[in-house]
Parts: C-alpha cells; sequence; structure tokens
C-alpha cells in the first residue's frame, strides 16, 4: 500500500493496513410495462472504500472526530477532493499491552467507510 496517500480534510493518513475502493454509478433502473429496462442515471464514478488503520490513541481521536461530522473532504494523491460521508465500518480494537507503550493510550485498529456524494 505504499504510495497510497490519502488525506482527510486536510490530515494526512498513514497507510492503511487494508484497502479496497469501489466505483459504482449512482443510477435507479425501472421497467416498463412491456418488460423494457429504463435507466436514470445521475452519475456514472461514484466513489466508496473502505480502510483500516493502526493508529495512536490521539490519531483515533481524530479519526472519532471526523466520523461525527456531517461531510468531510477526501484527497487520493494530490488529486481533487471528494466529500462524503465518513463512518466506523466497526468498533475501534485496542493492540493487546499497547496501554503500556509510552506517550499514547494504546495503540488502535480503527477501520472506516468512506461513501462519495
Amino acid at each position: 500500500m505504499l504510495g497510497k496517500y490519502l488525506k482527510i480534510n486536510g490530515t494526512l493518513m498513514p497507510n492503511p493496513i487494508a484497502w479496497a475502493d469501489n466505483i459504482t454509478p449512482d443510477e435507479t433502473v425501472y421497467f416498463s410495462e412491456g418488460g423494457k429496462r429504463m435507466i436514470n442515471v445521475k452519475r456514472l464514478d461514484r466513489i466508496t472504500f473502505s480502510a483500516s488503520f493502526n493508529c495512536t490513541s490521539s490519531l483515533k481521536d481524530k479519526l472519532d472526530a471526523l466520523v461525527k461530522t456531517p461531510k468531510v473532504s477526501v484527497q487520493f494523491n494530490n488529486e481533487t477532493a471528494i466529500t462524503g460521508t465518513l463512518r466506523r465500518a466497526s468498533e475501534a480494537a485496542l493492540v493487546d499491552n499497547s496501554q503500556y507503550c509510552n506517550g499514547t493510550n494504546g495503540l488502535w485498529t480503527v477501520s472506516l467507510i468512506f461513501e462519495g456524494d
């Protein structure tokens, strides 16, 4: 995953330990009385991704604040920023015995889901 640069609301994120992205169309499919498929396309390039990060307690706190905001701005590899919603994919998991690390309240694994507008 090296070389995958991700910024959320201008904050540079560490390389994720897991990553999956998808570009899906935002469309509604209807069927006419004659059985013909009719599609109403809103846009063809809606971006979604899921990512998991190993992070310190301070980055976990920043991510917790970001998932509570209604909209975030996400930027990949210095391309144009995309707005959307950021949510937790699951509970944050504390790494075993990491509460003893100096300078942090533990090391965490945090999984997020982003859905572009």
